[in-house]
């Protein structure tokens, strides 16, 4: 035996075959003295995943590559011991733990393969129970919440009749300090040993090696509380840093391309979403998300969807792995429920398709938080409005780079309809005063033939020059400023006359108000009626070339072939049009 644990290593290595392991998992294709197959890491339909028998693997597509550690670190979302203990296995090889004189850390191994051994054991028990005459109760369950045999079995779902389990794992040999270490048994005031999950349904949650290491128990009568229980943490089970799904998900990527993570609270949900076909989920258990469960997230995607519960409890949850999530570098996005359902309710209700159409909808993180804040103020109302900047801005403080702050001034600026630049200058005031670093924000200069052009029509229109023709802006309109300036305007001619001085009232709040009058003073009255003709037949200009852009990307993305033609005979129509 090896003295060290680099010898064993080599060692090990020298008894796995890469192409063996690899072909586990995809089928390969000898060619030019190497092995080929589509990439198991991301979609592909000409194989650019290669497989020497020197023990290397390389990708040209995704650029993942290395030995068969990392490999399989990678297609089974696991660290480098993971990896190691999945080839050991398959090498017919125990992994030692080469120790100091006096540590116990092999004893705590030995340990922890018993109470592994004992877990799978009762995970078996709980499921043949529950396909037996005992499980009936649980089965008529299931099958009212619609979830079929195939999903049960898939799940390893269970029942615990009594004390049953206790009595199996007494003839298998296992103790009773062995059970309560385990978790699955509690002792009475009288000393006597029971199934703490007794007369529930069984949840087993499996780790990403496959291990059963707790289990859930779900009561089965209407109003008995808790409704939920899990096994105790032990030494093999840390609730705070696993996931339940782990065992369907890694099966669902290695089949198929999954680029993203859907994080649900709890077990139902997954099994309801796996049974409708989306099978890239996995559940916190429970409402509070972890560091450690995010830094298990992000072997399996870098997008991650959070999708809690509709009611108070789980927006809150939602709330908190939210900033748990970015703040651990993974791209997240936020699936709204409605009418207060859970994913379990929904899916259900709606299918897969509906579920899907909730995704399609789904929020951007700091979009959520912008809109949920929102929902606090009447933004119909001057002083909410205010109020509502204020915190919004604060919440801006939070994103890691300026281009990310610039992107979401937009987008508070049109929410409350109020002028970036005032954003900016709040955005400033609050950094200083909480000692904040603030990221150079440059308001983008506005120039272009847009701007020349939508500035001297709206002074026209507060000038009343003669000859010049009342026309609806709001089709060409892009920029907020002239926006707002122009539904003043709109307002004002509700019950009279605008004039120049209406439009110099708003110079304070509008800095675009200076510009306009600059503009405008360029002009003559006798030159203003020609003048603001062009600038209208700019403007429309400007909009078709918007149009035809937004177009070309429709037209792109079109697979249709009678919807093609349409729009490329409406895009001909375009450009001939602003050709003239």
């Amino acid at each position: 035996m090896a003295d060290n644990f680099k010898d064993w290593l080599e060692e090990l290595k020298s008894k796995i075959n890469i192409v063996d392991v690899v072909e586990g998992y995809v089928s390969l294709t000898r060619k030019n003295g190497k092995y080929w197959a589509c990439c198991p890491f991301h979609h592909e339909k000409t194989p650019s995943f290669s497989v020497d028998e020197g023990g290397m693997y390389y990708c040209f597509g995704c650029h993942k590559g290395g030995d068969v550690i990392s490999f399989v670190q990678d297609i089974e979302h696991t660290d480098f011991m993971g990896a190691v203990s999945i080839l050991a296995a398959k090498a017919g090889m125990s992994v030692p733990e080469f120790s100091k004189k006096g540590d116990k850390t092999g004893v705590s191994k030995r340990k922890r393969d018993r109470l592994y051994d004992l877990m799978r054991e009762s995970a078996s028990f709980y499921h043949k129970a529950l396909m037996s005459e005992a499980g009936k109760a649980a089965r008529d369950y299931l099958d009212g919440r619609g979830i079929a045999r195939s999903t049960q079995v898939s799940f390893g779902l269970g029942f615990a009749p009594g004390n049953g389990l206790i009595d199996h794992l007494r003839q298998k040999g296992y103790g009773k300090d062995e059970m309560t270490e385990a978790g699955v048994a509690g002792t009475s005031k009288s000393g006597r040993l029971y199934d703490v999950l007794g007369g529930r349904l069984i949840v087993p949650i499996i780790n990403n090696l496959k291990q059963v290491i707790a289990f859930g128990g779900r009561v089965l009568e209407k109003g008995e509380q808790p409704k939920y229980r899990n096994t105790k943490e032990t030494v093999i089970f840390d609730k705070s840093k696993e996931l339940f799904g782990q065992h369907t998900i890694k099966k669902a990527m290695i089949e198929g391309a999954v680029d993203s993570v859907i994080m649900v609270e709890g077990y139902m949900d997954v099994i309801s979403l796996y049974q409708a076909g989306i099978k890239n989920c996995m559940a916190s258990m429970g409402t509070a998300l972890t560091v450690q469960q995010s830094r298990l997230l992000k072997r399996y995607a870098d997008k991650v969807y959070i999708s809690y519960d509709g009611d108070l409890a789980g927006q809150k949850a939602t709330m908190r792995g939210l900033d748990i999530l970015y703040g651990e570098g993974l791209s997240v996005k936020v699936v709204s429920v409605p009418g207060g359902k859970d994913p379990d309710e929904y899916v259900r209700e709606f299918g897969k398709r509906g579920f899907m159409d909730l995704l399609a909808q789904a929020k951007p993180l700091f979009e959520y938080k912008l809109d949920k804040l929102a929902e606090g103020y009447d933004l119909n109302v001057a002083e909410d409005r205010g109020a509502y900047v204020v915190e919004a801005v604060k919440v801006l403080y939070e994103l890691k780079n300026p281009a990310q702050v610039e992107a979401y001034m937009d987008y508070i600026s049109a929410k409350a309809n109020i002028p970036k630049p005032v954003l900016v200058k709040q955005y400033a005031q609050g950094a200083q005063a909480e000692s904040r670093p603030i990221p150079k924000l440059e308001l983008a200069k506005k120039t272009g033939k847009y701007y020349n052009a939508m500035r001297f029509v709206l002074y026209s229109l507060f000038g009343g020059q003669e000859g010049v023709e009342e026309r609806d802006l709001s089709q060409y309109i892009t920029d907020e400023e002239h926006r707002a300036i122009y539904v003043e305007y709109m307002r004002l001619k509700s019950f009279k006359e605008p004039t120049l001085d209406d439009l110099q009232a708003m110079a304070e709040q509008y800095p675009e108000v200076e510009e306009i009058f600059r503009e405008g003073k360029r002009v003559t009255e006798e030159q203003a009626p020609k003048v603001f003709a062009d600038c209208m037949a700019s403007l429309e200009k400007e909009k078709n070339k918007r149009e035809i852009a937004a177009l070309t990307r429709q037209i792109d993305a079109e697979k249709d072939p009678v919807e093609r033609d349409l729009l490329l005979a409406h895009y001909a129509a375009l450009t001939a049009k602003n050709k003239k």
